[in-house]
């Protein structure tokens, strides 16, 4: 049977999660994906993913944050899967400086708990980090990670245990809104829905021919190091430079038996070089993480290589750094989330959410408006 209520093309992070809402809400609905989901192709790859409340972005992020905290756990409890680690994250940086200054926006906006720490404090909850002169560190308790793989494969888990169905290692190449519905085509078979859901990452812009959304993907490159004096210990971590784009960060050796790569993960979030995601990706060389080595020098004197294990991921960003999701101008019943990189999943359950919303009803009651397409 090749009629479904919703299509959803692309089962990453967010995919994954539509997926699930729409199952649990009754709805026929088939996910396709031209890899085996989960996996490392795309945007979701590398054992973990950063999670946060005080979100320095804007604090508009903050209530879908709540509601993302909810699904996790509730994605706990129903699966019995370990996902969210709450160690808590130290931010560093200048005291103007974006991360810390946004981060005492949303936290005073929404009453959160976020601590000023002195070089003491730390040091014990981050042994390995440090605050040079002149810069400042909070603490956000109920922050953490996420395992980004295992927490995909969870959603889909439920997903399927709901009766949704999955076609794997198929590729959508085209669609087509009429008064009736929607007919999906893709490298192997013809489908009709009555809505589609588009949450194809990297490869969004080809679904969305004709969108103005600017999308941009870029190389993006994780390592995973030998932990040093102090570190593998304690709380994540995020450093912000006044002389460097975006951030870098780093998360504590994850438990025994989880994750692929042995080691402490760093990496630097800002837009890589362009990338294709049908192409083959060049390998980390070893001139970019000794350049990630010497950025991170003053707050982590400890950090050293090589590096244990490497990834190259993608990130697909909108011009100026916020999501994107929206109905599609040329048909109602064709909804999409894209733009989600560098700091997206750990908004996986409630932007699901609010996607299934729109698919099956039309409207989200979800603060996303702030979201749309601009």
């Amino acid at each position: 049977m090749n009629d479904y209520d919703v299509i959803v093309a692309g089962i990453g992070a967010m995919g994954s999660a539509a997926l699930d809402h729409l199952a649990r809400r009754g709805a026929r609905v088939l996910g396709i994906d031209p890899f085996e989901s989960p996996h490392g192709h795309g945007s979701s790859g590398g054992d973990s993913r950063l999670i946060r409340k005080a979100y320095f972005e804007h604090p508009d992020y903050v209530p879908l944050l709540e509601r993302a905290y909810q699904g996790w756990q509730e994605l706990e409890t129903d699966t019995g899967a370990a996902l969210l680690f709450r160690t808590g994250i130290a931010y560093v940086g200048e005291p103007q400086a974006p991360l810390l200054a946004g981060s005492r926006r949303s936290a005073a906006a929404h009453d959160l708990v976020l601590e000023e720490l002195d070089a003491t404090a730390l040091g014990e909850c981050c042994p390995s980090l440090r605050c040079p002169e002149g810069y400042q560190a909070l603490f956000e308790p109920d922050a953490g990670y996420l395992l980004c793989e295992h927490a995909v494969a969870a959603q889909l888990g439920r997903a399927r245990s709901r009766g949704a169905v999955l076609a794997t290692g198929e590729r959508v190449t085209g669609w087509r809104a009429d008064h009736d519905g929607v007919a999906v085509t893709t490298d192997r078979s013809r489908y009709r829905s009555g809505a589609l859901v588009i949450t194809a990452g990297s490869w969004s812009a080809r679904l969305l021919a004709g969108l103005d959304c600017s999308l941009q993907v870029t190389r993006q490159l994780l390592f995973w190091v030998p932990p040093g004096r102090g570190q593998g210990q304690g709380a994540c971590w995020a450093v912000q430079r006044p002389d460097a784009p975006g951030l870098f960060y780093g998360f504590p050796a994850l438990p025994d038996g989880i994750g692929d790569r042995a080691g402490v993960k760093v990496a630097h979030h800002a837009p890589g070089e362009p990338a294709d995601p049908d192409a083959e990706r060049r390998a980390p060389e070893a001139s970019e993480f000794e350049a990630l080595r010497r950025a991170l020098a003053p707050f982590l004197p400890d950090l050293t290589g090589p590096p244990r294990a490497t990834h190259v991921c993608l990130y697909t960003s909108t011009p100026d750094g916020h999501f994107v999701i929206d109905r599609h101008p040329a048909s109602g019943r064709v909804v999409f989330g894209c733009g989600f990189s560098g700091h997206g999943f750990k908004f996986a359950p409630v932007i699901g959410e609010a996607l299934a919303d729109l698919a099956l009803e039309g409207r989200t009651a979800l603060p996303v408006g702030f979201l749309k397409c601009r």
